[in-house]
């Protein structure tokens, strides 16, 4: 799992890029940021919502639940990692 870094005064998280390259959370979950954000823009994944699969378009994933970094995970059988 990836460690938050701090960025002056407060403590930011992985971006929702680098957790679906890494495999950490699932390659269907997507986000607005995914789409414009920059590598040199650091943003935490989980202030990166709303989010929606990719497969269902839908803030639903494929198996009714819903669509989040910390719910996107493994352990969830619906999940696709890269």
């Amino acid at each position: 799992m990836m460690k938050p870094v701090r960025l002056g005064e407060s403590i930011v998280g992985p971006s929702l890029n680098v957790l679906i390259s890494t495999g950490e959370i699932c390659r269907s979950v997507r986000s607005k940021k995914l789409f414009y954000e920059h590598e040199e823009e650091r943003s935490d994944a989980h202030n990166a919502g709303p989010f929606w699969c990719s497969r269902t378009q839908s803030t639903l994933g494929p198996d009714g639940k819903l669509v989040g970094v910390d719910e996107c995970r493994s352990s969830r059988g619906c999940c696709q990692t890269a």
